[in-house]
Formats: C-alpha cells, sequence, structure tokens
C-alpha cells in the first residue's frame, strides 16, 4: 500500500513557503548608487528600528537591498521579509516571520513552529508562537543582525499584524534591529515612543526623492544630456519620483532634442496619472511583438525563459526578456524558486497595467487557455498555489480538483490547510460530497477547527471509497477517523473503526495494510483490557510499515500499557522512539499526548519534579488547541502528580478543570479518575474518616464503571452509589486498575484495615494475573503492612518477600502511592531479611534520600548480627551519606572484621565531587549549566543566590571575607541580619549548583574556609570571562612578537567568546562595574586590534562589521570611528567617511564634551581634500 501523506519530503513541501520572499533582491548592477543614502546606514546600525516610508517607485527595495549588500560584506547577519497581501493571515504570517529568522540562526523557533502547526485559532493563539520565538532569539541572538520587512503595506490591515509587529519591538533583544518599508505610515505604540525619544531612524518620500545631480546622472547613463532647463522641468514635473524619472529619460532618449522641451511641459504632476501617461508612452513604443509577449508574461507573478517558452510555445523569450531589461522596463529579478535560471517578475502597477493590455489585446478563450497554461507549467514545478490560481483564472474546475488530488495533501497538516479548505468550498458542494477524496481532503481539512464535522465528512468518504473497491483509500480515511476519535476517549467508536480498518486492510493484502491491521488489532486488544495479547502484536506490527498516525498509536498503546502496569524504563522506551519521528515531531497534540505519559512513567520512576514540569507543560499546550476529553484526562493526570509533590491547592484547580471536562464530554471513566484523586487528596489533606467512606464507595461503584457507562455516571452525578455487597475487584474503567492502588492507600490509612486487607488481595490477585510490574510491586508492600497491622505474620512475611522481589528483578526505585511510613517500614524489613539489596539501596536512593542516613544510623544497633550492621555500612557507602562520617569511622574500629572492612570501604566512597562540569555564561546573558542541563530561575530559588555567585566569579581567585560580602549584597542591613541572609542565601547557591550534594559533604564548586568564601578555580568548569581573557592575552603576545597570523586567530577566538555585556542583570551593583569595564575595554582592544590587521590585509568589510560591534555597546569610542573612516575612504565611499566623522564630532561633544583628537582630524582633512 502507498503511504498517501506524512513522508518527508511531502512535509518539507507542504509548507508552500517561497524562498523569494525569505530572500533579499540582488543591488541591480546598474543601479544609481545614491551616497547620502547608503552614508545614512551609519545612523541605522546604531538605532533598533528604522522606517522607509513612501509612494511607490521611489526606489525603497532598492536602497534596502544596497543597505543589505552592505551589511553582508561587513559579516552582519541580515533576515529578510517580502510578503504579500495573501500572506497577512495569522498562519502564513507567523510562518515567514518565523523562518526568516531561522535563517539567521537555524536552530531557533522550534517550538513555535510546533505550536503554529498545532494551534486551532492563530487569531487568538498567536502570542504562544510569537513568544516561543522571542524567548529563544532573547537567549540565542547575541550578535548586531538585521530583520528587513518590505512592502509592510501589503500585510498591514491583516488580523494580527500590527499586534505582532508591536509584539516584537517591545521584546527584540538588544542586538536585533529592524528595518521596515512601507507605502503608507505605520503607526503603533512602540513606535511613537521610539519616535519622542529619538531612537528612531525614518526615511521618507523627501529624502528618496531625486536630486538635480542624480538625475542627470541617470539622464546620462541612457545616452540623453539635457540643458539646465530641461532638467529642471523634469525635476518639476517629476517631483525627483524615481520611476517617474526612469520612464520619462527613457522615453527621451526616443525623442529629437528640438521635442524634448515641448514633451517635459506637458507632463503631468500627479504621480498616479503620471505613472499611467509614462507607461501609456513606452507601451506605445514598443514593437508590437514586445507588448504582446509583455501581457502574456505579466497574467503571472513570477516567470523564468523556461517557463515562458513552455507556457507560450516559443523559443526566443530569453532574446525578448533581455530586450526588456535595456529597455528599461520595470522587471525584477529575484531568486528562483523551482526554477532552474533567472526568475523576474513586474513592479506591480506595472504588471496591472500589462494585464489590462492583455484584456484588450486577447479574448476571453484565449485568456482562460493561457491561465490553463500557467496552472499546468506550475504544477510541474510544484508551485500548487500558483497552479490553482491560474486555474481558477482559467474558470477550469476540473483542473484545479486534479492539482488539488496530486498535490494538496501535504499541505493540509501545516498552516495553510485554511486555504486548501478555502478552495475546496469554491467548488460546488454537489461535486464535493460524491468525490470521496475531495470530501476526505475537505474533512481533514477541518479536523482542528469543528472535529465533529470532520468526522462526518471523513466517514462519508470512508463509506464511497469502500462503495468503490478503493481499499488503500478507505484505510487512510479510517486511520484519520481514529486519531479524532482516539482523542475524543470513546472506545466503542474507537473499537468501530479498528474493526472496519482491519476489514479494509484485508482487502488490501499488502505490507502497509499488514501493518494498518496489526496496529488496529493491537488498538482492539489494548481497549479490551487484554494487555499481554496487545503487546504481542504491536512487537509483529512493529515490523511492517505503517503510516503515521498507526505509528503514534502503537506507540501509546505500548506506552500506556507499560505505565498502566508500572513498567517505566519500557515506556520510555517506546516514546523516545516515537518522539525520534519527525512527523510526531512536527505534530505538537501528538508530541504532548506522548510527553504526558512520559510524565507518568518520570513518576514511576521517582522524578517528580521532573514528571510535574513536563505534564505542565504538556497540559497548557494540550490545552491550547485539544478537546475537552483530552484536556481532562491531561488534567486528572496533572492533578495526580501534583498532589504526591505536595502542591494540593494547585492539584484542586486542576481536578475541577477535568471534572469538568467529564461532564461536559459524557465520559464516566474520566469522572471515575477525578473522583479516584479528589478521594485521595481528601486523605493527604488529614481528613482520614471522609476519605476512606469516599474510597469504599468508588470501590463498590468499580462493579458497574465499564459495563454499563451511561447508568454508572448518572450514578456518579447524583450520589446514588449501588450497594455491591463483598468488596470483589471488577472493571474500574478499562484501564484505571493501577488507579485502585490510591484507593487501596486511602481505606488503609483511612481506618478501614479489614477492607483494604479484602481489596489488596483482590487487588493483588488481579495484577499477578495480567503481569503488573511496580504497582503489583506497590501493593504487595503494602499489603505486608497491613498484615502487620493485623497481626498475620505469614502474610506480612510473604507480601514483604513477593514485593521486593519484583523491584530487584526490574529495576524499581520508587515506591508510587505508598505513605512515607510504609516504605520506612518495608526498607527496615529488606534489611534485617537481607532482600533485593540492589532495589533497597535504589529505593533508600531516589524516595528515601533525604532521611535515608537518619534512617539507616537509626537502626544501626551493635546487638544486631555483623552481617547486617556490614549491610548498612555498604548502604551508607553507596549513599554517600556526609553524615554518616563519625558512624562509620566507629565502626572501622569494630572487633567484627567483616564490619570493619565494609565501613572502610563506605568512607573511600564518601568522597563528593558532582559527576558534571559546570558551564558559566556570563558575556551577553547570564547563564549556569550543570552539564547539559540549564540551573533555571525556580532553582535559584531567589536572585541573591545568583548573585552571591556572579560576586565570587568577579573576585575569582581570591577569598572574600563574610563582612565584605555583606556589606556588597545587604548593604545597610543589621550585621545580624545580613549575616542570616548570607547563610540563607549560600545554602540556596549549593542547592542550586550542587543538588545532589550529600548533606554534610564539604562544597566542590565554591571554597569555604572560616569565615571566608571563593569560588575553587580548580574545580571542573568552563568560565566565558575567562577563556576571553586568556584569548585577548595571546592576541597580545602575538602582537608583540610580531606574529599579525596568530594575532589575528587569537582576536577572532576572543571576539567569538565575547558573547554582549558582562553581566546585564547587574548593571547597577557596584561590584559588578570594574569586572564589566575591564572587559569591555578589553574587547574594545581586541576589535581594534583585529580591525586593524583586517585592513592591513586587504579586509575592510571584516574591519567595518567589528567596528560597528564595538560602537553598539560604546558609541564614543573614537577609535571605532577611525577604524570606519579609514575601512570607508580605503573602499571609496568617501560620503560615508565624511558622514561618520560627523557623526563622531557629534557624539564627542555629546557624551564626553571634548573635541576629536588630532589624527582624527588630520584624516577628516585627507579625505575631504581627496588626498
Amino acid at each position: 500500500m502507498i503511504q498517501v501523506a506524512y513522508t518527508q519530503q511531502a512535509a518539507a513541501a507542504g509548507m508552500a513557503l517561497l524562498p523569494l520572499k525569505l530572500t533579499a533582491p540582488t543591488p541591480r548592477s546598474h543601479a544609481l548608487l545614491r551616497p547620502d543614502l547608503q552614508a545614512l546606514l551609519a545612523e541605522v546600525r546604531l538605532r533598533p528600528v528604522t522606517l522607509v516610508v513612501a509612494p511607490a517607485g521611489y526606489g525603497k527595495t532598492t536602497l534596502l537591498a544596497q543597505w543589505i549588500a552592505d551589511l553582508r560584506r561587513t559579516g552582519t547577519a541580515v533576515a529578510w521579509l517580502g510578503l504579500e497581501t495573501d500572506d497577512q493571515a495569522p498562519a502564513m504570517l507567523l510562518a515567514y516571520l518565523v523562518r526568516a529568522f531561522q535563517r539567521l540562526l537555524p536552530h531557533v523557533g522550534e517550538e513555535s513552529w510546533r505550536i503554529l502547526h498545532s494551534a486551532v485559532d492563530l487569531e487568538r493563539d498567536w502570542p504562544l508562537v510569537a513568544g516561543a520565538l522571542l524567548s529563544d532569539l532573547q537567549n540565542h541572538l547575541t550578535m548586531p543582525s538585521f530583520l528587513v520587512i518590505d512592502d509592510y503595506h501589503q500585510i498591514a490591515s491583516g488580523p494580527i499584524t500590527n499586534v505582532l509587529l508591536a509584539y516584537l519591538l517591545r521584546a527584540a533583544p538588544p542586538s536585533l534591529h529592524v528595518v521596515i518599508a512601507s507605502r503608507r505610515r505605520i503607526e503603533i505604540p512602540p513606535l511613537l515612543r521610539m519616535r519622542a525619544e529619538g531612537s528612531l531612524v525614518e526615511v521618507e518620500q523627501s529624502d528618496l526623492l531625486l536630486t538635480r545631480d542624480e538625475t542627470a546622472e541617470l539622464a546620462a547613463r541612457v545616452g540623453v544630456t539635457l540643458s539646465d532647463e530641461e532638467l529642471d522641468l523634469l525635476l518639476e514635473r517629476t517631483a525627483g519620483w524615481v520611476l517617474s524619472v526612469q520612464m520619462a529619460v527613457r522615453t527621451l532618449v526616443r525623442q529629437a532634442p528640438a521635442q524634448r522641451l515641448i514633451y517635459l511641459t506637458n507632463l503631468d504632476s500627479n504621480q498616479r496619472s503620471l505613472f499611467d501617461y509614462l507607461a501609456s508612452e513606452v507601451l506605445g513604443s514598443l514593437p508590437a511583438e514586445v507588448i504582446d509577449f509583455l501581457a502574456r508574461a505579466a497574467l503571472t507573478e513570477q516567470f523564468d525563459v523556461h517557463l515562458l517558452d513552455d507556457v507560450l510555445a516559443r523559443t526566443d523569450a530569453q532574446d525578448l526578456l533581455e530586450r526588456s531589461v535595456q529597455m528599461g522596463l520595470p522587471l525584477a529579478e529575484v531568486e528562483p524558486y523551482a526554477m532552474p535560471t533567472h526568475t523576474y517578475r513586474f513592479h506591480p502597477l506595472w504588471r496591472m497595467l500589462l494585464r489590462e493590455r492583455a484584456e484588450q489585446l486577447f479574448d476571453a478563450e484565449t485568456l482562460a487557455a493561457l491561465h490553463q497554461r500557467y496552472g499546468e507549467a506550475f504544477e510541474r514545478l510544484g508551485m500548487l498555489e500558483a497552479a490553482m490560481s491560474h486555474y481558477a483564472a482559467a474558470g477550469n474546475d476540473e483542473a484545479l480538483v486534479g492539482a488539488l488530488r496530486r498535490r494538496a495533501w501535504p499541505l493540509i497538516d501545516t498552516p495553510r490547510r485554511d486555504s486548501i479548505r478555502a478552495w475546496l468550498e469554491r467548488l460546488p458542494a454537489a461535486q464535493r460530497e460524491h468525490d470521496p477524496e475531495l470530501l476526505h481532503m475537505w474533512g481533514w481539512s477541518m479536523a482542528s477547527s469543528a472535529r465533529d464535522q470532520a468526522l462526518q465528512a471523513i466517514s462519508q468518504a470512508a463509506e464511497l471509497y469502500r462503495q468503490e473497491g478503493n481499499y488503500q483509500r478507505e484505510l487512510r480515511a479510517l486511520s484519520d477517523m481514529a486519531s479524532l476519535i482516539f482523542w475524543e476517549d470513546r472506545p466503542g467508536d474507537f473499537a468501530g473503526v479498528c474493526i472496519r480498518a482491519v476489514h479494509s486492510a484485508n482487502h488490501v493484502r499488502d505490507a502497509w495494510a499488514r501493518g494498518a491491521a496489526l496496529a488496529s488489532t493491537a488498538a482492539l486488544l489494548y481497549s479490551r483490557g487484554r494487555y499481554a495479547a496487545a503487546l504481542r502484536v504491536a512487537e509483529h506490527a512493529s515490523h511492517h510499515p505503517r503510516s503515521v498516525f498507526w505509528q503514534w498509536l502503537l506507540a501509546m498503546i505500548v506506552a500506556s500499557i507499560h505505565t498502566q502496569q508500572g513498567y517505566p524504563d519500557a515506556a520510555i522506551v517506546a516514546i523516545t522512539q516515537a518522539l525520534e519521528m519527525p512527523q510526531v515531531d512536527r505534530d505538537d497534540r501528538l508530541h504532548q499526548s506522548l510527553l504526558l505519559l512520559k510524565a507518568l512513567a518520570l513518576y514511576q520512576q521517582g522524578r517528580i519534579s521532573e514528571a510535574v514540569n513536563m505534564a505542565l507543560d504538556a497540559h497548557r499546550r494540550l490545552s491550547a488547541y485539544a478537546q475537552e476529553s483530552v484536556i481532562g484526562v491531561s488534567g486528572a493526570y496533572l492533578a495526580l502528580l501534583l498532589v504526591e509533590q505536595g502542591r494540593l491547592d494547585e492539584a484542586a484547580t486542576y481536578t475541577a478543570r477535568a471534572r469538568s471536562a467529564a461532564h461536559t464530554s459524557g465520559t464516566a471513566s474520566l469522572l471515575a479518575r477525578t473522583q479516584v484523586i479528589d478521594t485521595y487528596t481528601c486523605l493527604q489533606t488529614g481528613q482520614e474518616g471522609s476519605a476512606a467512606a469516599a474510597a469504599l464507595d468508588l470501590v463498590r461503584l468499580a462493579r458497574v464503571v465499564g459495563e454499563d457507562q451511561v447508568e454508572s455516571l448518572a450514578a456518579m452525578r447524583t450520589g446514588n452509589l449501588p450497594n455491591a455487597g463483598p468488596l470483589a475487584l471488577s472493571s474500574f474503567g478499562t484501564h484505571d486498575l493501577w488507579l485502585q492502588l490510591y484507593l487501596l492507600v486511602t481505606l488503609g490509612e483511612g481506618g478501614e484495615p479489614e477492607r483494604a486487607a479484602l481489596l489488596a488481595n483482590d487487588l493483588t490477585s488481579e495484577m499477578i494475573r495480567r503481569g503488573d510490574g511496580l504497582f503489583l510491586a506497590a501493593a504487595q508492600i503494602y499489603r505486608s503492612s497491613l498484615a502487620a497491622r493485623r497481626g498475620v505474620e505469614a502474610v506480612r512475611l510473604n507480601a514483604l518477600q513477593s514485593g521486593w522481589e519484583l523491584c530487584e528483578l526490574h529495576g524499581f526505585c520508587f515506591l508510587p502511592a505508598l505513605p512515607n511510613h510504609v516504605v520506612v517500614e518495608a526498607v527496615i524489613g529488606a534489611i534485617r531479611l537481607d532482600l533485593a539489596p540492589n532495589a533497597v539501596r535504589a529505593v533508600l536512593a531516589n524516595q528515601l534520600h533525604d532521611e535515608a542516613p537518619a534512617l539507616l544510623l537509626s537502626i544501626l544497633d551493635r546487638q544486631q548480627p555483623p552481617a547486617m550492621r556490614a549491610r548498612i555500612a555498604g548502604l551508607l557507602g553507596d549513599l554517600g551519606a556526609a553524615t554518616a562520617y563519625a558512624a562509620l569511622r566507629s565502626m572501622a574500629r569494630d572487633r567484627q572484621p567483616l564490619v570493619r572492612r565494609a565501613a572502610e570501604r563506605a568512607l573511600e566512597r564518601l568522597v563528593y565531587r558532582p559527576a558534571y562540569r559546570l558551564h558559566i555564561r556570563t558575556m551577553g546573558a547570564f547563564g549556569v549549566w550543570r552539564g547539559e542541563v540549564e540551573i533555571r530561575d525556580r532553582d535559584w530559588r531567589s536572585i541573591k543566590a545568583r548573585q552571591l555567585l556572579q560576586l565570587l566569579l568577579v573576585e575569582r581567585g581570591r577569598m572574600l571575607p563574610r563582612e565584605r560580602i555583606m556589606d556588597m549584597l545587604w548593604p545597610g542591613l543589621e550585621v545580624e541580619s545580613a549575616a542570616n541572609n548570607l547563610r540563607v542565601t549560600f545554602s540556596r547557591l549549593i542547592k542550586a549548583i550542587e543538588p545532589q550534594r550529600p548533606d554534610g559533604a564539604p562544597t566542590y564548586y565554591i571554597l569555604q574556609q572560616g569565615d571566608t568564601y571563593g569560588f575553587n578555580s580548580d574545580s571542573d568548569h568552563t568560565y566565558d570571562a575567562a577563556e576571553f581573557t586568556a584569548a585577548v592575552e595571546e592576541g597580545r603576545r602575538a602582537l608583540y612578537r610580531q606574529q599579525p597570523e596568530e594575532a589575528m586567530h587569537a582576536f577572532r577566538t576572543a571576539l567569538s567568546l565575547y558573547g554582549g555585556t558582562f553581566l546585564p542583570d547587574c548593571l547597577y551593583e557596584d561590584w559588578s562595574v570594574v569586572e564589566r569595564e575591564r572587559l569591555g575595554l578589553l574587547f574594545t582592544e581586541a576589535s581594534l586590534h583585529l580591525g586593524k590587521l583586517l585592513i592591513a590585509d586587504g579586509l575592510a568589510h571584516e574591519a567595518i562589521g567589528l567596528a560597528w560591534r564595538v560602537l553598539e555597546y560604546d558609541k564614543a569610542q573614537e577609535e571605532a570611528y577611525q577604524l570606519l573612516m579609514r575601512a570607508y575612504s580605503g573602499l571609496g565611499e568617501r560620503t560615508t567617511a565624511l558622514r561618520l566623522y560627523a557623526r563622531c564630532v557629534a557624539v564627542l561633544a555629546d557624551e564626553l564634551g571634548v573635541e576629536p583628537l588630532p589624527e582624527t582630524v588630520e584624516f577628516y582633512e585627507m579625505i575631504r581634500s581627496g588626498a
């Protein structure tokens, strides 16, 4: 069976983002270079935002192209965004914005791209996408970079355009400069503020007008020499409008000298009528074959020679295009998209005029035929949007339908889905509803926004496929239906679809169909609680090719079974493999549902904080675009994890959300889960009696849930719970057996040990039958605790042994749901009976880590057998328990050799050193990583903990007295209060950078000697400021040795390490000023040294980029201006060099109140005199 969609190639092509809209135009070689405007780039580099606002034809795009070329020659990164009216839809606008920044930094925007693909209502949810993107940019965009947006007026009326731009300007990192060109004035709050503050560069229509000299130069370039009177008249009539001057001089070429004055006198000064008049003049003078050619070419937005030769059935397109360019017609060359040669497009107004001419020249039939041929050509090139536009213009619905069939599927899972749906809805309803593929396509395009309507349409399409005997397509439609129903938690409907899928696959009988059939069978077995059989079938299915949905579903089934039975390691393996599939990674709904299961598996491994954070993020993301039942399941699981973490108030919020979703969706099993969590929460809040009564009711209710969900749901809502008689275990929802462990604990801790014992017997029997793991182990251990309370010793020993054997066999390190005292009793019992040494060690280290040393020391007794004391010593050593130093030293002197040896080995293992390297970044942004794990704000717990580390780094290599630290961090505070703050802050700092340090063990990264503190310079760490300083020193030494190549390498290394201002979050702390100034001066020194070496090596553009970096941080650095003046004058850009001198004089006067140095003035005079 052929995989219809979801291939890597299809997904990539499906975005349908035109690279030409992300690619800056190349400056035309014959374009007029305007020194004053080019020199203005010096101001643009120093301001966060630049606006270029003027009507059409004023040379805005030409100016931007020339600026970009200069920026790139100096090593400055530039992103280009040139959009059109069709791109103002939120999905397209956001997609292009993300892709534009990814051209600067390919690794940013992954999260925003995933959200963009999954959000249902981007007019509402666009801040999720923009926030993720700007967060990435804040973290990673540290070098001066530019975002250039051309033709902003084309998208200004979009529903989110202006608010998105305002957000971008407010949240952009300081290193990002935004340049916007528009035909209309842009008025949004950030621009108004910037204008008032003088931080906005504005280039207006008057700035773009051609000067007298520039007009004369344009005329001279085409061989026209104008008298002063003619030149003045041309400027008067055209008002310096670039496009009108260009077209006028082209016409003047064909005028006799005596006629020029008359021609210029008759020009209308109105710009629009002037354009129409000049265009008519030009068209009137063109050969008929050229007009015919241009009119046909203007029917499409972009073209190349091969396209025109193909569509127009001619071989002279190359010659005609070259003639048109030579005639000065407004043809712009753009980067090709799926076209093999140079690609062109007309100026929009010129194209409009030519299209009007085409309607005059050709009849409707000819125009329709041309559009048809353009559509076919663009479809062959894979440009579906262009093809469908031409088919629509041709009035050929059949061709449009064919293009949709062949090309549209990859687009439906992208932001283009709305566009595809719009094209489908342009077709007659009868045609769409009787064509299974169109109906299927239309239904799937609504999957995110109108799920019920989508299901109905896809179901009808599947039936039409079946009637046609097209079982491959039916199977695809059924898989889409299954994915939608799966989200809705409708097991009956889901099973029905899976059965249909099996029947359909049996008709196809190829490898793909076999994979789908096996996946469907596994889903059926899972839905019926036959876990072992489902896993066996899933294993067989994994060896067959499958579509994305069936791959994801198999991963969900396998991971769900493992989490529900308590095999977290196996669950994480299955989830990780699924997350590595590109299609799953790109679909955030699939991605987050897997992460939700991973959070449960992490919880079962005892990684509760990590599990809660992951579940919180998954719930937040799913809430943005999932339906109620999914949100409810997510909320219920999150609530349970929060209860286990002790965050009961937060848990109540999510439990209420899950309960509301259960009532809305009518899902009895979800409502039952929320009641279990409510009951367990009640226990945790000290209401044991109420919790036990509620648990007892729920256990009785378990007899009917799953047999009649409607009746059960009504019973739960009304509180009329049936009296089930004896406590026999039955179906509590198909997949919720593990949740009964929490009911068991609630009964046992709530004063119902006898009833709890009965439930424990039934629960463990059922779990043994199913082959459960962790939850069976926990249930057995709790059953042992209940037996101890009831004095049934044989049951206690048997259950305790069974539980620990499971833990030892499967490597479990955490016992979920069990009260702490039960876990402690179980560990003590296992140590005394010498059970499961590895599992006991793991539970002590993971679940009882904080109290494990004290627990082991409390049961240590000289009257115990030597073997038991030796086991305790070994466990203390394995735990790295610093509090055990005294006890272990005492045991090392024990009379028993077995105990002595165990204690000595344990002491050897107490040497503490973190298993990771600490990475510290202080320049551009402050960040600390433990290996690959970043220390987040919540890990520091206070700003002062960060500042204490920063202070010790500033004083690196020295020990600081306590009094000095207190004076720097808490000036003016009483000594006793400051000392207490220091103790707390030091503790928080150590917990942040050494969270796994055993209690009592000496700190590793921070030295404490008496009342002095310091950073351990000999520790395993990297520190960007130290590496930067070392590289600058190496450059200095190379210069002293007169080794320019080595010096260039060292300075380049140094500058690559300098990410920006030192500790930008401590700008106003006195203790950071000296180090910040030192590093800033080193950066300036390295940049200027390297700049001079580059100029000497003929690399002026790279030197210019360095000088501008210096001015980004110190706008009054005179040597940087000297370097720029030398570089630009060496490139022959005398006007820019002179403008930079004027800027230097003004800045020095404003900032420092001084005049330039004599050497600066001298060099200025040399440039001015042309020496």
